[in-house]
């Protein structure tokens, strides 16, 4: 695709880097001291609600990593985007509509998995309890919000 990327497309592409480098670094950063048992499972209330072993946030970590490079995929290949909406997906305009949706899906995951990471260590470290309260609406809205902003979109583009 030669359309450009927009201002808001590079600030999240960059967001979204920083935000997977603090959470490679957080957790190597904090390795060494968190106890062998941490939370591995939180509830609706963000309270902890299952313990395991350490190793789970390297799964965690694991699994952060492998969105950002599967969402990274979608963004470059758009016809990898399922979308309920019949739309000529060779149209400039329905490519860089799916891919700064795929951008902005991108950052949003990382945010939230690095917030998952980040409160599973200060959790196991007695410097929190859980991911608090706001987690499953912020998180909710954070993902709904861009999915239906950018269905409204396409669906208001000319058909073909």
């Amino acid at each position: 695709m030669n359309t450009p990327r927009s201002t808001p497309d590079w600030i999240l592409e960059a967001v979204s880097a920083v935000t997977l480098a603090a959470a490679i670094g957080d957790v190597a950063l904090h390795w060494r001291i968190l106890p062998q048992r941490i939370p591995i499972h939180f509830g609706a209330s963000g309270d902890p609600n299952g313990w395991g072993d350490k190793n789970m946030l390297l799964l965690l970590l694991s699994s952060t990593i492998g969105m950002a490079i599967l969402l990274t995929i979608a963004e470059t290949r758009q016809r990898l985007i399922n979308v309920p909406l019949n739309v000529d997906r060779d149209s400039p305009q329905v490519r860089s509509i799916l891919r700064s949706m795929a951008i902005v899906m991108k950052a949003v995951i990382i945010l939230a998995f690095f917030w998952i990471t980040d409160a599973t260590m200060r959790t196991a470290l007695g410097e929190a309890h859980g991911l608090g309260r706001a987690f499953l609406p912020l998180f909710l809205g954070g993902t709904l919000a861009p999915a239906i902003y950018y269905a409204v979109k396409l669906k208001r583009l000319p058909r073909k």
